[in-house]
């Protein structure tokens, strides 16, 4: 006999439905939180042309190389890309009507799709949620970015956590005082950037393979270990570091305190001009960043825009639900639950009223006798039992069992979505 056993694609999950419960309550959670800064939803194709995805000084050789790219069909060609960064169609909107009016504040909760190697947290299919704010160059801007971002990470019951920031502005001047060729530059903030998971020797390698000079390499990768104090000695009071502070200095006001300076922050994504920042919680470290982002002012310009100012942060749905530990249930509130064949029309009916009512309700369509029914219920975690036999339709009422407790009483038809709203 053949197997015909078929699995998902490498890279991508099935939910089913008590985990996409889960996932929907938390999707909403941060929803409310995005909402309440003032931000409002937009929702993009699943797919852009690759002209966009490739256009130079966007997302930069790394990112580019892990699109999912689609045929053009009837075109013999590439022509087509699955998203894998959401601020890329934002941008392309911006940059096409510019008569949009700023400060634009724009969130999305969606998924995303990268071709690469998989691995624990990583997947070629991911959802991510994230927000916005575009026109505005203050640093208020960048302080509520990440004071959103707290926000959504403690709705989401994640409490102990670091935002680790920096500058593209501060990379650049670390990397003029290193000595590395502006030409190369990009390639280097692409090495560091993996200094964390791949360590010295990699990042080495990988910026000697880019033709940086070995003593450059060496002086930068020692900027990357200093703190935040030795590189405001090291820069000399520079106004980009006073940038930064006054970016950490709004974003206290705002109730954000647990913030700290890390150069060797760097981002892979090449549109990156400013402001930079990743988070990690604690104990968790391994999963690496579950929310970065910062300040992407030239992007808008590089796909026909005006030069406008933006910043924005994206927020890792998956691996934040892998530090979510409660339990949610798809299961309905009520099952009614038929005696007799003759009492099934009833059941429907009971059913019916309550789902009309706003309460969730199953009934019996597999013919199980009442034992099995209840088997059914307690499987499932529902709540409540209703019981309609021949003597409860005589008399128009039914019992109403609390699952939890085996409490039961008898309840008249007409009152039972009053008995449990």
């Amino acid at each position: 006999m053949i197997d015909m056993t078929f699995q998902t694609p490498k890279g991508t999950r099935d939910f089913l439905p008590d985990e996409a419960a889960k996932r929907r309550k938390y999707f909403e959670l941060v929803r409310k939180v995005l909402q309440n800064y003032g931000y409002g939803e937009i929702i993009t194709p699943s797919f852009e042309t690759l002209e966009l995805l490739e256009a130079k000084g966007s997302l930069g050789e790394e990112a580019v190389k892990d699109v999912f790219r689609i045929w053009d069909k009837g075109k013999d060609k590439l022509g087509y890309g699955l998203i894998f960064d959401p601020t890329t169609p934002i941008a392309r909107i911006v940059a096409a009507d510019q008569s949009l009016p700023k400060p634009l504040r724009w969130y999305y909760i969606r998924p995303m799709w990268r071709y690469e190697e998989t691995k624990a947290g990583r997947y070629r299919e991911f959802w991510q949620a994230g927000a916005e704010l575009i026109g505005s160059s203050d640093p208020a801007a960048d302080a509520e970015i990440l004071a959103l971002t707290a926000d959504a990470l403690k709705a989401m019951g994640i409490k102990e956590f670091t935002f680790r920031v920096s500058s593209r502005k501060i990379a650049e001047a670390l990397a003029e005082l290193a000595g590395i060729p502006a030409d190369k530059r990009a390639a280097a903030f692409r090495a560091v950037d993996k200094l964390e998971k791949f360590g010295e020797t990699e990042v080495k390698s990988e910026m000697e393979q880019a033709g940086i000079p070995g003593k450059a390499i060496q002086k930068f990768l020692k900027y990357a270990e200093m703190d935040g104090k030795s590189i405001e000695k090291e820069l000399k009071g520079s106004a980009d570091f006073k940038e930064l502070t006054a970016i950490i200095e709004c974003a206290k006001k705002m109730g954000v305190a647990n913030t700290v300076i890390d150069v060797s922050i760097m981002r892979g994504i090449d549109y990156y001009t400013g402001f930079i920042f990743e988070t990690v919680v604690k104990g968790s470290e391994n999963l690496g960043s579950i929310a970065s982002g910062g300040r992407y002012d030239s992007l808008i310009e590089k796909y026909g825009g005006k030069p406008t100012p933006a910043t924005g942060v994206g927020i890792g749905i998956d691996r934040m639900m892998t530090l979510v530990t409660d339990d949610v249930s798809a299961a309905p509130r009520v099952f009614v639950a038929n005696v007799k064949e003759e009492t099934k029309a009833e059941a429907i009916a009971i059913a019916q009223d309550l789902r009309r009512k706003g309460i969730s309700a199953e009934f019996d369509v597999l013919g199980r006798n009442l034992k099995k029914q209840f088997e059914y219920v307690n499987s499932r975690g529902i709540a409540f039992c209703i019981v309609i036999g021949p003597e409860e339709m005589k008399k128009r009422t039914a019992k109403l069992r609390d699952m939890k407790t085996g409490d039961e009483k008898d309840v008249a038809l007409d009152k039972i979505a009053k008995e449990l709203l």
